[in-house]
């Protein structure tokens, strides 16, 4: 119950800060006076861009949410996708969304830091 509502309370937090970058996509114009219009476009651009990516790591941790959630229904949750064996409560609690033990996530770590070169 305890790690359901953290992945709960976590999860209608994502769902708000996703809210307010969408909202944030079109920001106002900036006062004409105070800067130009090429600096004016530039800006919303920028913020456009940072609040897309936003939304987009919002999202990703939405869905991490969910596929821990879905774990917990059907009965597979706190146990490492990779080698099957049980993830400490402790390490649930700080990373509720985890689908790997410390030792898995360090290993697929590793192997990722390896591929990009």
């Amino acid at each position: 119950k305890e790690l359901r509502d953290l992945l709960l309370t976590r999860r209608k937090a994502l769902t708000a800060e996703m809210h307010q970058n969408i909202e944030n996509l079109a920001p106002p114009e900036v006062n004409a006076g105070s800067v130009s219009q090429d600096d004016n476009a530039r800006l919303r651009n920028q913020t456009r861009e940072v609040d897309a990516a936003l939304t987009n790591l919002d999202a990703a941790d939405i869905a991490r949410i969910d596929r821990a959630l879905e774990a917990m229904d059907d009965g597979s949750y706190g146990f490492c996708a990779r080698c099957g064996c049980a993830i400490p409560f402790e390490r649930l609690k700080i990373e509720p969304m985890t689908q790997h033990c410390v030792k898995c996530k360090s290993e697929l770590e590793k192997e990722q830091a390896a591929a990009r070169g």
